[in-house]
């Protein structure tokens, strides 16, 4: 790198307030990490399709979706926690912020063991064959795969509030780096089952599993030994208003995020039974590659989420509208390199798939649409979050609850996958972004009176 071209990328990340400095540091080093972590998901898949059969490959994306509805019975307490996180480390409330560290984390545990008890009846008595359309596993294989990967991901729930307190420390990039890391070793895991064995849905659940477990539980320890130390969860300083705090923002979270599930997670399960496994992997794997782009757009943005309640905490509204600015420009980019990777898409899967899955091209036009339209909607979403006004959003939330699968369903038997993605834009992303943009001008202009301000 020349002096000259050294100078000028040192001015960017050194230019603008200390919070401009922080976001763009934070973002830089989110995106590195997730272009590891990228690298790594990317090689699993074939590694994957090597391993199993293109069907339970199928069952397995679908095992991870259901099992990653889990996640929303936090209750949209981990966001809750790192709004008011981020509001307790502004205005230097280290006695508040450990009390409401500690209460999440019992909070977390106390809920997500309650769920797994009573999810497990259920599980066990569901015809999971007839359900994911696969009558080629034994049945007890399925269930067991379930079951473990269920306990797997809900104890990683819990560890992973540290990622939370992390975000409201803005230290984003370093929040993100224990699933490039896991990554890492689940790969090096699935080589093995590649080695000495084959076709196991249940080897296969684990390997896919257990290194996060493992990584998140040395950094909790690790980080509430030293760095966190001043926050420490502990039973003593469980507090019920905390828990009241938390929970009151954090429930307009939850919906948000469980309407997300229903559209999101419910299309594998729809897929699956509707059309067959097979089809599955290939919605899959196309919403892989297309959404590369939308995950480096979301690296940026997170960031962004906590620095953007530090500033509307202290009134600056002027440095947000500064940063929506170069955001729109970004945006711009993030759109031409998505239609570059339509283009080149037909030669990347035959590479990348290897010819053991083939992606059509009207899935591949309307993925990449659906892309684009999230590149420019998720900017007014993570401000909206980051301000805490969740109202309009909940009443969207309930909405999408209500008539996506209906729409799915609907859109799906007309026009296979690809009505899937039709129905995601219209229930979820169209509203999203007109209602988004208006409520942000109104509140950045600070004209938002009445449902427009909560």
């Amino acid at each position: 790198m020349s002096q000259s071209l050294k100078s000028r990328v040192l001015s960017i990340f050194s230019s603008g307030s200390e919070r401009t400095k922080i976001v763009k540091r934070n973002a830089l080093g989110s995106v590195l990490i997730k272009v590891l972590s990228m690298v790594i998901d990317f090689a699993k898949v074939p590694v994957l399709l090597s391993y199993l059969t293109s069907d339970n490959y199928g069952v397995y994306i679908t095992i991870a979706s259901i099992v990653y509805w889990s996640h929303n019975f936090d209750f949209g307490l981990g966001a809750g926690l790192r709004f008011h996180l981020t509001k307790s480390i502004s205005v230097g409330d280290e006695h508040y912020g450990k009390r409401l560290v500690s209460t999440a984390y019992i909070s977390m545990l106390v809920t997500l063991s309650a769920f797994f008890i009573l999810a497990l009846p259920i599980i066990f008595k569901l015809d999971w064959n007839s359900i994911l359309n696969c009558q080629t596993l034994p049945s007890q294989e399925l269930v067991w795969s379930i079951v473990v990967v269920l306990l797997l991901y809900l104890m990683q729930f819990v560890l992973e509030l540290l990622t939370y307190v992390l975000q409201a420390d803005q230290k984003v990039a370093y929040s993100t780096i224990f699933k490039p890391i896991a990554n890492v070793l689940t790969l090096l895991a699935v080589l093995a089952l590649k080695l000495f064995s084959y076709n196991s849905l249940f080897l296969a659940c684990m390997a896919m599993s257990v290194p996060l477990l493992i990584v998140l539980l040395i950094a909790n320890i690790k980080m509430y030994r030293t760095d966190y130390k001043r926050y420490k969860p502990s039973v003593a300083d469980f507090d019920k208003k905390c828990l009241k705090d938390i929970y009151s923002l954090g429930v307009k979270f939850f919906i948000g995020q469980f309407a997300g599930l229903v559209v999101f997670n419910s299309s594998s399960i729809i897929i699956s039974h509707f059309i067959n496994p097979t089809e599955t992997a290939i919605y899959n794997s196309a919403w892989t590659y297309f959404g590369v782009l939308v995950i480096f757009n979301n690296m940026l943005l997170q960031p962004i989420i906590t620095a953007v309640t530090d500033a509307y905490v202290k009134r600056e509204l002027d440095w947000i509208k500064g940063a929506f600015s170069k955001l729109r420009l970004y945006n711009v980019g993030l759109t031409i390199v998505s239609v570059l990777m339509l283009l080149v898409s037909p030669y990347v899967f035959k590479i990348w798939l290897g010819g053991k899955l083939l992606i059509p091209l009207s899935l591949s036009i309307v993925m990449s649409i659906y892309f684009i339209l999230n590149i420019w909607v998720s900017p007014y979403w993570a401000f909206l979050s980051g301000v805490g006004k969740l109202d309009i959003s909940l009443l969207l939330a309930l909405f999408k609850i209500v008539a996506f699968i209906p729409a799915a369903l609907l859109m799906i038997k007309k026009f296979d996958t690809v009505g899937m993605l039709a129905a995601i834009i219209i229930i979820n992303t169209l509203p999203n972004f007109i209602f988004g943009i208006i409520q942000y001008r109104k509140i950045v202009n600070d004209k938002a009176r009445g449902i427009w301000n909560k």
